[in-house]
């Protein structure tokens, strides 16, 4: 749906971005390196207006380094791709963010590592990364000049060594890799692909190292005893949300009952309605959960405590009790939920609306609304930042739990608060920047720690002038409005260039990303945005052939049943090699078959997972998948996900937010679940309402989208 929009969008009313960009738009000036000779002269020379950043790593730098006043040591280990100044400075000692806040005064930035050598460093080391920090991530300071030290430490102690603290250092051993051969043979034997097979549903009760390997009474005794106390909060816990749900169904009987309803009263009827969702929800985790655990102590073949064992039937016996009044309830509510849908859908056949994209009638130009802060409606309060609610302005609820998760993405929140993005602002684009901008002013304002809630409606609005989709009060999937926020702010700040010197002798996938980028590059874009290669080798000749495709977001598949599953299973099930038939093998000149293989060639430092929850059926017509998928917290790993010569970059990842979805594919609701880098917790995100909750509830089958970065999960600052 978002390929034809997006389509759509370039035949009828977008033009192409990238063309509209000056020339001098955000150019990267070239650099011109200093040599260890001129560098040793300005030192002798007393190093009036020099300072030196020497990148290498801590022990290095300890070991030995130039022997000069103003020279600070950033360990390439604190130097990530997607990270600002300031969050450079958040993992510096007292003493050295001291000095790092002073690199404004000098007339001089020197950088250096250990041996580049040239005019520009090699992309994506340390160096390189450091460098494009500082030259568009560091909006706080104008250097004068900023270069590389040509040939690095290396060759400054081989010439000066007199001018180090050590010289009898030397520099690490590197084995020497041809990346462009490293892309060239990712599998060098077809067998060492791990295929692709249909998902089994294996017990999640491990007999190597549980329940079966107990032999002592005793040992049983206890882990039977541990499992009935962990049924007993089970059933605890279902027995409140049974209670909780029941209350919510009698208060939205009496206000359905109600003739005439004010708009207060409809506004909290919906709001019940969404409750009643989640409730049904956590009903039906907790329940799975609870019959794992079954399952757990019939494996143990040990007696039971019969105290626990009653104290559980009591609390079941009260939940069914409760459970069967309330089915009768919402059965009812569900035939005039039924009735009413009915009623509309009537009503809109009659109005005929004609369709928001009409090829017929094309619109030159975007019609923006006003901005002002008069649409936000604040609502007054002091909340700690970060923890300002979001207006339902009509089925909105896939909006706000989206912004949500972005406001909870630091290196975002730091690069829109620093207001470093206005440097990188297009003009001459589509949009004009008013979707970064008027993201900005939302971001800023759930960050001000003054306002409960407010409304996000002109934000709504821009978004909607470019996407008649999002004008309306239309229940929209909250993934499809995630990818499309994502490539109009990349487009909106589509003007860090690539210095042309770095364009030649290319890795094949550097050589694609360049053309995904058209060598315009955003903070957006090196934040959200990685890189897939896809491997096809044959099976007779083992020739191997590679594609590479950029993505924002990962789409898993999940198993067609509603089994309980991992997120190392959906991996799988994406990255796996499959066998496909037909393949014009260019060796051998003729259709062969061949395996396929998926492997990421570039990690994003947000990395964004996507559960495809809806899927059509064989009648064609959608449904909701209900699998509960475990995923970790923390320490993601994606070592066995990752091209040979991407072997080096980072590979953990935490998670900091997510975007749930609760109901059907016909009556649905989002909220947001994220982690608060001022305080480090957890909190619940829904609508207007914002409320903590434990780190251990976060996961639940209504996981829809996950948010994932490899960067510090620090605090949120001011500025850089």
């Amino acid at each position: 749906r978002y390929e034809l929009l997006k389509s759509i969008q370039k035949e009828d009313v977008v033009p192409d971005v990238v063309e509209d960009i000056p020339e001098d738009i955000t150019e990267v000036p070239e650099v011109i390196a200093m040599t260890s000779v001129e560098l040793y002269g300005m030192i002798m020379a007393g190093g009036n207006g020099l300072f030196l950043f020497d990148c290498r790593s801590k022990d290095d730098f300890r070991a030995s380094h130039i022997v000069f006043e103003n020279c600070l040591n950033i360990p390439e280990s604190a130097i990530m791709s997607g990270m600002s100044a300031g969050k450079i400075s958040s993992l510096l000692s007292p003493a050295d963010v001291a000095v790092w806040d002073t690199r404004g005064q000098y007339e001089c930035i020197v950088l250096m590592d250990w041996s580049t050598a040239g005019v520009v460093p090699v992309r994506n080391t340390p160096l390189w990364i450091m460098m494009d920090i500082m030259q568009n991530y560091d909006p706080n300071v104008q250097y004068k000049r900023l270069t590389i030290l040509n040939g690095g430490y290396e060759d400054f102690l081989l010439r000066f060594p007199m001018q180090t603290t050590n010289s009898r250092a030397k520099p690490p051993v590197s084995v020497t890799k041809d990346e462009n051969s490293l892309e060239e043979i990712e599998y060098p034997n077809i067998e060492d692909i791990a295929m692709k097979t249909s998902f089994e549903v294996h017990p999640s009760f491990d007999r190597s190292t549980k329940a079966a390997a107990l032999v002592t009474y005793e040992q049983k005794e206890k882990l039977t005893h541990d499992i009935q106390r962990q049924q007993e909060h089970l059933a605890e816990k279902v027995l409140t949300v049974e209670k909780e749900r029941f209350n919510a169904e009698k208060v939205w009987e009496e206000l359905h009952a109600k003739e005439l309803l004010s708009a207060e009263q409809e506004k909290r009827e919906q709001e019940l309605l969404y409750n009643i969702m989640q409730y049904e929800n956590q009903h039906k985790d907790i329940m799975a959960e609870n019959e794992r655990l079954k399952q757990q102590l019939s494996e143990i073949e040990a007696g039971v405590e019969e105290t626990i064992a009653a104290r559980i039937r009591d609390k079941d016996r009260e939940r069914q009790l409760l459970q069967e009044k309330r089915e009768q309830m919402e059965a009812e509510r569900e035939e005039k939920l039924r009735v009413a849908r009915e009623q509309k859908k009537l009503l809109e056949n009659k109005e005929n609306h004609a369709p928001v994209f009409n090829r017929s009638n094309k619109p030159q130009n975007i019609i923006f609304p006003q901005r002002g802060l008069d649409n936000f409606n604040f609502v007054p309060d002091t909340v700690e930042r970060g923890l300002t609610g979001l207006q339902n302005l009509g089925n909105s609820c896939y909006m706000n739990s989206i912004i949500q998760c972005l406001g909870n993405t630091s290196s975002l929140i730091d690069y829109v608060l620093s207001d470093c993005y206005r440097k990188h602002i297009n003009p001459k684009g589509n949009t004009k920047g008013r979707i970064i901008e008027e993201l900005a002013a939302v971001l800023k304002a759930l960050w001000a720690g003054r306002y409960r809630f407010f409304s996000p409606l002109t934000l709504k609005q821009t978004i909607g002038a470019v996407y008649g989709m999002f004008r309306g009060t239309e229940q929209q999937d909250a993934h499809e409005f995630l990818t499309i926020l994502i490539d109009l702010l990349h487009n909106d700040l589509q003007t860090i260039s690539t210095p042309r010197n770095l364009h030649e002798n290319l890795p094949k996938s550097e050589s694609a990303w360049l053309a995904f980028t058209k060598s315009r590059e955003s903070a957006i874009l090196r934040l959200f945005y990685g890189q897939i290669k896809s491997t096809v080798k044959c099976k007779m000749c083992g020739k191997e052939s590679a594609t590479y495709e950029s993505f924002s977001n990962l789409s898993l598949e999940l198993p067609a049943t509603n089994a309980r599953c991992s997120i190392e299973n959906c991996f799988d099930m994406y990255f796996n090699g499959e066998n496909i038939s037909g393949w014009n093998c260019p060796t051998c000149q003729q259709s062969r078959d061949a395996v396929k293989k998926l492997d990421i060639s570039k990690l994003p430092p947000i990395l964004v997972i996507h559960f495809k929850r809806f899927s059509a059926g064989e009648t064609s017509q959608y449904h909701k998948k209900q699998n509960f998928v475990n995923f970790p917290l923390m320490n993601l790993n994606l070592e066995r996900y990752i091209a040979r010569s991407q072997k080096n970059s980072p590979k953990i990842y935490n998670l900091y937010g997510i975007s749930n979805h609760y109901g059907t594919m016909d009556r649905g609701h989002y909220t947001a679940f994220c982690r608060n880098s001022q305080i480090g917790k957890w909190f619940k995100f829904d609508d207007q309402q914002v409320s903590p909750m434990e780190s251990g509830d976060v996961q639940s089958s209504a996981a829809y989208i996950l948010f994932y970065t490899f960067l510090p999960l620090d605090a949120v600052k001011n500025s850089f």
